[in-house]
C-alpha cells in the first residue's frame, strides 16, 4: 500500500511540475492578442465623445506580456541573455509604435483630449529617465531590470497609441505596420441546442 501511495505522490509532483512548465505564448503573439483586445474595445466605443471612452486605454496587457516573456525567459538555459534580448526587442518595438503616431501639434481641435491628454501622454512615453534605475547591481537583477524597464516603456508607447486611435488620429497596428496582424479572439462557439417536442 505505502508503494502505490508513493508511487501517486509521484505522479502527482510530475503532473504538477507539467502544470508549472506549460508553454507560454511567445511574445509577438501575445503582443498581438493584447492589440486584438484593444481593437474589438474600440470597435464597440468607436472615436471617443466621453470621458468613459478612455476607461479602454491600459498598459496592463502589454505589460503582462512583458511578464509572460520574462518567465519563459527564466525556464530557458541563458535566462540573462534571453532577458536583455527581450529588452532590445521591446525597445525597437516601443520606437515603431512612437514613429507611426502623429504629433500632439498635428492634432485638429481644442479640446482637454487632444490639446491635453495627447500631448501630456506624448511626453511621458517620449520622455527620459533621470537616471540609471539599473545601475549598481549585477545579473541577474540587472537583466530582468532592464527588460522591466523596456516593458514599462512600451506599454506607455502603446497607451499612446490608444489614445490617439480614440481621438481617430490613427489607424490600426497592422496598418501602421508594428504588429503583423492583430489576432482576433475566436468566437465561443455555442452548444447545439436540441428542440425538444
Amino acid at each position: 500500500m505505502r508503494g502505490v501511495l508513493l508511487a501517486l505522490g509521484v505522479v502527482a509532483a510530475t503532473g504538477a511540475q507539467a502544470q508549472e512548465r506549460a508553454p507560454l505564448p511567445d511574445f509577438a503573439t501575445c503582443f498581438a492578442q493584447a492589440i486584438a483586445h484593444f481593437e474589438m474595445e474600440f470597435a464597440r466605443t468607436g472615436v471617443a465623445d466621453a470621458v468613459e471612452d478612455f476607461e479602454i486605454v491600459t498598459r496592463e496587457r502589454v505589460e503582462f506580456c512583458g511578464t509572460l516573456a520574462i518567465v519563459s525567459c527564466d525556464r530557458g538555459e541563458a535566462p540573462q541573455a534571453c532577458q536583455r534580448d527581450l529588452a532590445a526587442e521591446e525597445l525597437a518595438l516601443r520606437d515603431r509604435v512612437l514613429a507611426s503616431l502623429p504629433a500632439p501639434e498635428t492634432l485638429d481641435g481644442d479640446g482637454i483630449w487632444t490639446q491635453g491628454l495627447y500631448p501630456t501622454l506624448w511626453d511621458v512615453a517620449h520622455g527620459v529617465s533621470a537616471g540609471d534605475d539599473c545601475a549598481g547591481v549585477d545579473d541577474p537583477v540587472a537583466s530582468w531590470c532592464v527588460t522591466h524597464e523596456a516593458r514599462l516603456k512600451l506599454g506607455e508607447a502603446v497607451a499612446l497609441w490608444q489614445v490617439a486611435r480614440l481621438l481617430g488620429a490613427v489607424g490600426p497596428a497592422a496598418e501602421l505596420g508594428w504588429v503583423d496582424e492583430a489576432m482576433p479572439f475566436a468566437p465561443v462557439p455555442r452548444p447545439e441546442q436540441e428542440i425538444t417536442p
